[in-house]
């Protein structure tokens, strides 16, 4: 027995290990994607800071203050700084396409400034800044006569594939950040400008070198009402720019945004600052939108049961201010040439995950025209937001060119079948129902109607007899159905002359788990009918609750008493739980339990005085005492007290100690709250 436990444990250890160790690589690979993502803005910056550097300071001087996005704005629209400047911008993909290719395509007769800037920025991927040390100076590992890299993107941080004299293996470089700009200061402000962009500013520190410097402005963002960095996106450039500001349109409401910058020059830079504080837009955000682009994608015809199952899809912005949690759907047959439609209570209703963009319908009839509703969910902490509900009408026509649109589709040639329409199983006097509705034939020879249902299968495998009622009503409640089943439903119209055509249809019913979550009532399922209802709650409460204490070589004896109150109804206890614990300094401060180091015991219920020993002198004490009953535990009493000191007159005369050693000092408290 204790080697399966062990084999159990180490099981479980192994698997939490596996679990552990994909979860610490997901992390890493997201981490490793958000630096990589990082790093390029980094080299797109600096190749965007050499064009720069490759024009006369007065020029730019000239140009950057009446230029929008300063020197950078200006270079855009010059011609031959324009050409150095397109290979530094974000679409570029240098992965898949040589420098020349990509420069052809954009500048088919003079491409010169854009090959030469493409080529400097594919060597800023392959070489990280910095000079390799002398390879005297290597020491360590970095010593080792090993070919441990090849080039610098296989060594991690930092550090550079530099040789050693004979080898090569990764090195901290040395002058990495020579020439480079400061790091502007980490405090940065925001305003929320009356147009509704965010305007964002920094302070840049002096810079002893000339070169131009470009600040490179990232952002990430999180969902909800409160900020969180684990649930951020990653990093994200939002802007380029040779000012000390940017102003940003697309700020949402609903999500806290973090911004950091960096200041790049031609030589490099020395990193971003530290994420700024949260900040949010005091606007309130909207509603999701309608679903657009109803669709039918698929329908599927049972040859058997003369079912349609059919798939519908819709679209939606990704970009919200809040996500979609969930869509509510709900569709009902339209009868009639007029597109009357039936009653509101005979809707079926769907709900949908908002990550989903369809929904599968079953038991649909076919030949038959459909209307269906859609509607966005979205939440902003309790508050609902909803987008206006989007509607389709289809058809169920077997046949290619069958109609879809919004527009009623016309109904067959001859008289309107009593078609039957079921509504949503519902459970009410200790049973599963349904209602059944249908139009009323207009022909006076019909005067009742004979209603049959019977399950054809259920996931508990489950039967019954088929089960019948007649009517004059349109409409009839179908009692006693079975959970998860598939019902028959049959409508036999009954008159004085001939015989009617009947008509079919067929309907699901829930789970039981399904209607006892949603119902406060206990509901028995099947295979539990012997099962008796929970037990009630215990009522009975504790009172009066006091102690008494004995000192007696310098130890503490404590008889807690109580009184129980009856309840109406009465109810049989079956004892009581006590609870003692010292109470610690920290516990007082903090209110945590686990500042608590705690000692129960369970009493019978004729029994409701307790005696503890072994208390210290002069130390607050916390006592919980409650009832035991059938349907568990009642309301607990909690009482604080401090238990007496220990006498010195009892402690330093030993004569009274032995005289006395059976005749403890006794002290009576009354409750303490």
């Amino acid at each position: 027995m204790l080697l399966s436990r062990t084999r159990g444990v180490w099981k479980s250890f192994c698997l939490f290990s596996v679990f552990w160790s994909v979860f610490l690589s997901a992390n890493g690979k997201t981490k490793k994607t958000d630096e990589t993502a990082s790093m390029n803005a980094l080299h797109r910056g600096r190749c965007a800071a050499r064009c720069l550097s490759l024009q006369s300071v007065e020029t730019l001087s000239k140009h950057s203050q009446v230029e929008n996005n300063g020197s950078l704005g200006w270079c855009q629209s010059h011609k031959q700084c324009a050409k150095c400047l397109e290979p530094c911008k974000a679409p570029w993909d240098m992965k898949r396409h040589r420098c020349r290719e990509l420069c052809e395509r954009s500048f088919p007769r003079k491409h010169w400034e854009c090959l030469t800037s493409c080529d400097f920025l594919c060597s800023l991927e392959a070489t990280k800044q910095g000079d390799c040390p002398a390879p005297e100076r290597a020491s360590g590992f970095a010593a080792a006569c090993v070919e441990g890299c090849e080039e610098d993107a296989e060594c991690p941080a930092q550090k550079k594939c530099c040789p050693n004299g004979c080898g090569h293996t990764c090195q901290l470089p040395k002058n990495q950040y020579k020439g480079a700009p400061m790091k502007p200061r980490k405090e940065m402000g925001f305003e929320e400008l009356s147009s509704g962009k965010m305007a964002v500013h920094w302070s840049s520190r002096f810079n002893v070198s000339a070169e131009p410097v470009v600040y490179v402005l990232q952002r990430r963002w999180n969902y909800g009402i409160q900020p969180s960095e684990d649930a951020a996106t990653q990093w994200d450039v939002v802007a380029q720019t040779t000012e000390v500001r940017a102003q940003l349109a697309d700020v949402r409401a609903g999500r806290w945004y973090q911004f950091r910058v960096a200041a790049v020059n031609v030589h490099g830079t020395r990193g971003f600052t530290t994420p700024s504080r949260h900040i949010h837009t005091r606007r309130d955000p909207s509603c999701p939108p309608a679903p657009s682009d109803l669709r039918v994608s698929n329908m599927t015809f049972d040859p058997a049961g003369g079912a349609v199952s059919v798939r519908l899809g819709w679209s939606i912005p990704s970009d919200l201010d809040v996500p979609v949690h969930h869509y509510k759907v709900s569709w009902f047959r339209v009868t009639g040439s007029s597109g009357a439609t039936v009653r509101p209570k005979t809707k079926s209703r769907k709900m949908v995950n908002g990550g989903q963009s369809y929904v599968d319908l079953d038991g649909l009839r076919a030949n038959q025209s459909y209307t269906l509703e859609i509607q966005a969910v979205s939440y902003w902490g309790q508050a609902p937001l909803k987008s206006p509900k989007a509607a389709l009408m289809f058809s169920t026509q077997p046949r290619e060119d069958r109609v879809t649109g919004t527009h009623p589709v016309p109904s067959p040639e001859g008289p309107i079948p009593d078609l039957l329409d079921v509504g949503t199983p519902f459970y009410q006097d200790r049973q599963l129902q349904v209602r059944v509705y249908w139009q009323r034939s207009t022909d006076p020879a019909v005067i009742r109607y004979r209603v049959q249902w019977v399950p054809e299968y259920c996931g508990h495998n489950q039967t019954k007899g088929v089960d019948k009622i007649i009517t004059q009503e349109g409409f009839a409640s179908l009692p006693g159905l079975l959970f998860s089943c598939k019902y028959r439903v049959n409508l036999q119209p009954l008159g004085t002359r001939g015989r009617f055509p009947a008509e079919t249809t067929f309907f699901f019913t829930p789970s039981c788990a399904t209607i006892r979550a949603k119902s406060p009532k206990h509901i028995t399922c099947p295979g539990q009918e012997g099962t008796p209802p929970p037990p009630p709650k215990v009522l009975a409460r504790v009172e009066n609750l006091s102690a008494s204490f004995a000192v007696h070589k310098g130890n503490v004896t404590a008889v807690f008493t109580w009184d129980v109150s009856t309840p109406r109804p009465a109810q049989q206890l079956q004892g009581f739980q006590v609870t003692w614990a010292e109470v610690t300094s920290a516990g007082r401060h903090s209110k945590l339990p686990n500042s608590l180091i705690s000692q129960s015991q369970i009493l019978p219920p004729e029994r409701n005085v307790l005696v503890v020993s072994g208390l210290g002198p002069a130390t607050l004490y916390r006592l919980d005492v409650q009832g035991i009953g059938p349907g568990g535990e009642g309301p607990a009493v909690t009482k604080t007290f401090t238990t007496p000191n220990a006498s010195p007159v009892h402690l330093r005369r030993p004569r009274l100690r032995k005289h006395h050693s059976h005749q403890p000092i006794i002290e009576r408290h009354g409750e303490s709250s």
